[in-house]
C-alpha cells in the first residue's frame, strides 16, 4: 500500500491533460464514479506515497489532476523518476523491491483516487472484463517504459531536452491550440531525474537550445516552438501525438 503525510490542498485546474479525453480533470469523478474509491488523496507539490513491499498488490490509483511521478533511488541516494503521471492514469503495483524505495510523488498540487480491491481480488482474477482492463493498462506502461528507454539509450543529452520539450508543447497544443505558449510543470532537478542528467546539465542545454532558435523561452518556464519541422529534423526519433485510450474508464468499467 502506499503511505504518506498528506496536507490539504486545493488543486486547480492544472495545464496537464488526459491523453484520452484532453480535460484537465477526469471528467469520470464529476460523474459520482468516484463513490467507489477507497480513498480521495490530495497531494501539494512534493508530497510522496510511500510504496509497501506487499505481493499481489491489488490497489490500483487514478491521477484525477494535476502531474505526478513514479520515483525510485539509486544507491546513492539519488532520485530517478522512472515514469511522469498525468491526468487520467492509472497506477498499478507500485512496490518497493528488497533493496529500493519506490514512491509517487507530486509534481504540482494533485488529486489521486485510491481503489483498493483486495476484498474482491478472488472473483476479479477470473473476470474477463477485469483482466482485458488490467492488461491493457500494463501493456501501456510497458510500451511507454520501452520508448522512454530507447530514447535515454539512443539520445544524447541535448537531444533528450528538445524530446521532452517538443513532447510537452504537443501535449500543450492538443489541449489549446490557438494558445502557442508551453509552461513547463517540472523544475529543472525534475527534468534532470527524468532525463538521466543532473539539473545544471538541464540547465546548460536549456540555454543552448534557446540560442539555437529551436525553442524560443519567454521566461524561465514559458516557450514557444516556432518551427516544429526544424525539431523533427533535428531529433533521429519521431515526435508522437500522446493520445492513448482511456485506461480510467476501462480499470472503471471492469468492476461496475
Amino acid at each position: 500500500m502506499l503511505r504518506g503525510h498528506l496536507q490539504e490542498v486545493t488543486v486547480p485546474r492544472p495545464a496537464t491533460t488526459c491523453d484520452s479525453c484532453r480535460r484537465t480533470h477526469c471528467g469520470l469523478f464529476d460523474d459520482d464514479i468516484s463513490e467507489r474509491s477507497n480513498e480521495q488523496l490530495l497531494l501539494g507539490r512534493g508530497d510522496r506515497l510511500e510504496a509497501g513491499q506487499e505481493v499481489g498488490c491489488m490497489t490500483f490509483w487514478v491521477i484525477a489532476g494535476g502531474t505526478a511521478a513514479s520515483c525510485t533511488n539509486f544507491a546513492d541516494g539519488r532520485r530517478q523518476i522512472v515514469s511522469i503521471e498525468r491526468t487520467g492514469d492509472v497506477v498499478c503495483g507500485l512496490m518497493s523491491g528488497e533493496n529500493t524505495q519506490s514512491w509517487l510523488e507530486a509534481l504540482e498540487d494533485c488529486e489521486i483516487w485510491k481503489f483498493d480491491l483486495s476484498a474482491d481480488a478472488q472473483n476479479l482474477r477470473h473476470d474477463p472484463r477485469f483482466l482485458a482492463a488490467t492488461f491493457s493498462i500494463v501493456h501501456h506502461r510497458l510500451a511507454r517504459s520501452q520508448d522512454r528507454i530507447s530514447a535515454l539509450g539512443r539520445l544524447d543529452s541535448q537531444e533528450r531536452v528538445l524530446l521532452y520539450l517538443a513532447e510537452h508543447a504537443i501535449r500543450h497544443s492538443a489541449i489549446d491550440p490557438i494558445a502557442p505558449v508551453t509552461t513547463l510543470t517540472m523544475s529543472r532537478e525534475d527534468i534532470a531525474d527524468y532525463l538521466g542528467l543532473n539539473a545544471e546539465t538541464v540547465s546548460r542545454i536549456l540555454t543552448r537550445i534557446k540560442k539555437s532558435g529551436l525553442v524560443k523561452f519567454l521566461n524561465r518556464s514559458e516557450y514557444v516552438i516556432p518551427d516544429f519541422g526544424a525539431v523533427e529534423r533535428r531529433l533521429p526519433v519521431d515526435l508522437h501525438d500522446p493520445r492513448t485510450s482511456c485506461h480510467a474508464r476501462l480499470l472503471l468499467e471492469a468492476f461496475q
